[in-house]
């Protein structure tokens, strides 16, 4: 069992963990997206990328997401290279590819990027049936 479910139990918080199988594939995709991620792995640090890259038009933030983390996690964020494959997907550096260029894992910025995924609802919409 996570620590952070560990916590939530004796109420230490109240926050929803959300587990996450980043080797899977993400639940849509978008055949007609400049960047579709092939895993959720390469998901998740595509779309904070999305959240946190100024609009191109007015060089704001489009949500003024910003993430306050120390040096040593600003510094992961920026460390895993960004790659396409064969079939068009793009893929994020994997952690094993790091360590063949001499780099730490990103645990700090897995850790950032983790707590701005969803990636599906929490709360689907429900079904409705026919109305008679």
């Amino acid at each position: 069992m996570s620590m952070l479910k560990r916590w939530a139990e004796t109420g230490r918080h109240k926050a929803q963990i959300v587990g996450v199988m980043v080797s899977e594939s993400p639940e849509q995709d978008d055949p007609g997206a400049q960047m579709r991620p092939y895993r959720k792995r390469d998901e998740r640090w595509l779309a904070t990328r999305g959240l946190l890259q100024p609009d191109p038009s007015t060089g704001l933030g489009r949500l003024r997401l910003r993430l306050r983390v120390d040096r040593q996690t600003g510094i992961q964020l920026s460390t895993p290279r960004l790659g396409s494959s064969s079939a068009g997907y793009s893929v994020v550096e994997s952690k094993k590819a790091m360590k063949q260029r001499g780099m730490k894992s990103p645990d700090r910025a897995d850790a950032a990027l983790l707590t701005v995924y969803e990636p599906e609802p929490i709360n689907p919409p429900r079904r409705r049936g026919l109305l008679n």
